[in-house]
C-alpha cells in the first residue's frame, strides 16, 4: 500500500503519517509540501490513498483537490482541511474527493475516514460530529 500526504506543515505531516502506519502496517507512505510535488510523486508510484491539505503554498483551496483529481481521477483523495465551511466540504465532496475530514477531528477520526475511504465510500462531517 502507498499512500501521499500533501500538507505543508511538517507536524501534520508526522501525525498523518503515524496514523497512516498504524491503520496500514507495512504502508509505504510519500510526503509533498506542495502540489507540483504531489503530482511529480503520483506519477512515479501506483497510490493507493492521498491525504490532500487545502491550503497548500502554491495552488490552494478547491483548485488543488481538481487538478489532483484530473491528473490522476483514479487515486483516491481524503481531504483534510482546517476549514469546516459547510459548502467548502460540500464542494470538494462534489469535485470528487472520496472524503472530508478537519485536522480538528483527524486525530480521532483519520483511521475511520482511510478505511471508508479505501473501501470505495465516502466519509464527510456527518460520520464524526
Amino acid at each position: 500500500m502507498e499512500v501521499l500526504l500533501v500538507d505543508d506543515q511538517a507536524f501534520a505531516i508526522q501525525v498523518f503519517a503515524a496514523s497512516v502506519r498504524k491503520t496500514f502496517s507495512g504502508a509505504k507512505v510519500h510526503t509533498a509540501v506542495d502540489l507540483p510535488e504531489a503530482l511529480q510523486i503520483a506519477s512515479g508510484h501506483a497510490l493507493d490513498l492521498v491525504l490532500l491539505d487545502l491550503a497548500l503554498p502554491t495552488c490552494s483551496g478547491i483548485d488543488a483537490l481538481h487538478r489532483f483529481r484530473h491528473a490522476f481521477p483514479e487515486v483516491p483523495v481524503l481531504v483534510v482541511s482546517v476549514s469546516e465551511d459547510k459548502e467548502q466540504i460540500q464542494a470538494c465532496l462534489d469535485a470528487g474527493a472520496r472524503g472530508y475530514i478537519t485536522k480538528a477531528s483527524a486525530l480521532k477520526a483519520l483511521p475511520a475516514a482511510m478505511k471508508a475511504v479505501m473501501s470505495g465510500s465516502r466519509y464527510g462531517p456527518e460520520h464524526h460530529a
